[in-house]
């Protein structure tokens, strides 16, 4: 069913939109659409929601604004009525209910801290006001719990990202901007000395909490220039991350140079143990080279290991999924991650139009995924929710216990300033009352390499004071 919306603002707008693509593919939006009118309106401490739309039952509500005299609390209370109030309008014109009710955000376990803060009971607030499914409520206050002592410490340090922009192959789902590794190209070199600069350049004035290498592949690198950048990085025993993603870069030299220069935690990534799948999303590497790598890191030193895997890739059915995390939970690393397959748009699979709806097999997995590892001892400890995922699911990192990220808590839950450098890196400062300041490196190499004296004046001017 097609929809056209008229309401009032553009962030109202771009809000009740995000709650009809939630609900494609029964439902689109279309200059041709139904017109539906949802519009909120607020006089002294009353607010007044009002969906209405030929042919359908007309929603109108009336609600207590809560501490009316903060624009930014009054804002964020209409736009709840009136996202909740339109869901309940689309919910019952399809039929359709959605796990995560009228949520469109990417972080749900922020809007649980909101509550909390409000004095109210987050996980029923979620269920009986937002729609969310008793399930999803009950993973994303499971995930709080789990945060508890990690979550907003040591705020009076900050969290340094590294991006390695470079990949063996581009898996079909990806949409970041990373540059298929040309031996015959010298932008290796040419990046890792404009990174070190860039990494060398804003020196904090508070101590480092934790560091993560991402990209891309960071092991794309040669073990030579992998080394210079992880000793540019100067590691002091804080947790440290490197993304391993493609188990066929992984040697056993670039194992012990991460070793050597203070990595505790390596990510070394399936996706899936299934042959079949990894030839037909782009992965250059068989399952026994997950095997080979995970094996190697294990002999190579006292690193952490995570493992990813994707829910919903093309061909695989709940008993493939079921099949590779049954295998992951055999190998028993400290952390896994599940995530729900995006169609992101510039993705091969964006291109090729591929059609990742099951209707009720993502939930499936996802719940298969929670009872079991829950079950092998992994805590779910942060959530983020991305467009374009069948039943606008969720992606969940699992740890064991004593083994969360600070990393991942920390990025998620916007609770640290981010030190970041490297192509499409984003630097971020974390003020009082929501203040966020964002600061975002060139995408694309080779801007990065002819502007990185800007960059790094950017970047300096940045972190002043």
């Amino acid at each position: 069913m097609k929809w056209k919306i008229e309401t009032t603002g553009e962030s109202y707008q771009h809000e009740l939109e995000d709650v009809v693509r939630a609900f494609e593919p029964f439902a689109s939006l279309s200059p041709e659409g139904e017109a539906v009118s949802a519009v909120v309106t607020a006089e002294g401490t009353v607010a007044e929601t009002n969906i209405k739309c030929k042919n359908y039952p007309t929603i109108s509500r009336k609600y207590e604004i809560q501490n009316s005299d903060s624009p930014l609390l009054v804002k964020r209370q209409l736009k709840r009525f009136l996202k909740r109030d339109f869901y309940d309008f689309l919910s019952a014109a399809l039929n359709r209910t959605l796990s995560y009710g009228s949520l469109t955000g990417i972080r749900p376990t922020k809007l649980f801290y909101e509550l909390l803060e409000e004095g109210k009971d987050p996980e029923k607030e979620l269920v009986e006001y937002f729609r969310v499914s008793e399930e999803k409520a009950r993973l994303v206050r499971t995930i709080v719990d789990t945060q508890k002592g990690t979550y907003a410490t040591e705020t009076e340090k900050y969290d340094f990202f590294v991006n390695i922009p470079f990949c063996p192959s581009r898996c079909h789902y990806c949409s970041f901007l990373s540059e298929v590794i040309n031996p015959k190209k010298g932008n290796l070199p040419l990046y890792v000395d404009a990174l070190i600069r860039d990494i060398r350049c804003a020196v904090p004035k508070k101590p480092r909490r934790a560091i993560y290498v991402g990209g891309g592949t960071p092991t794309s690198l040669s073990p030579e220039l992998l080394d210079r950048v992880l000793e540019a990085i100067d590691a002091k025993g804080e947790e440290f991350t490197v993304e391993a993603g493609r188990p066929e870069t992984l040697t056993e030299e670039k194992i012990a140079v991460m070793n050597r220069r203070g990595v505790t935690r390596v990510s070394v990534n399936p996706q899936t143990f299934k042959q079949e799948t990894l030839d037909l999303i782009g992965r250059r590497h068989s399952v026994e080279d997950i095997y080979r790598a995970y094996r190697a890191v294990r002999d190579g030193g006292a690193f952490d290991v995570n493992m990813d895997f994707i829910t919903m890739l093309p061909g695989e059915t709940f008993e493939d999924f079921k099949y590779s995390l049954d295998q992951a939970i055999d190998l028993a690393p400290e952390n896994i991650t599940v995530h729900s397959l995006s169609i992101k748009r510039g993705s091969v699979f964006a291109e090729q139009k591929y059609d990742n709806f099951s209707d009720r097999t993502a939930e499936k997995m996802s719940s298969y995924a929670l009872e079991t590892l829950e079950k092998a001892g992994y805590s779910p400890y942060y959530m983020y929710r991305q467009k374009n995922t069948t039943g606008r699911l969720e992606n969940v990192g699992y740890a064991k216990k004593g083994k969360i990220c600070k990393y991942n808590v920390d990025i998620m839950e916007e609770t640290h300033d981010v030190y970041a450098s490297g192509a499409g890196a984003i630097s971020k400062r974390i003020f009082g009352d929501g203040l966020i300041r964002r600061l975002a490196e060139v995408k694309e190499i080779k801007g990065y390499l002819e502007r990185i004296g800007e960059i790094i004046d950017k970047k300096i001017e940045f972190f002043k004071g």
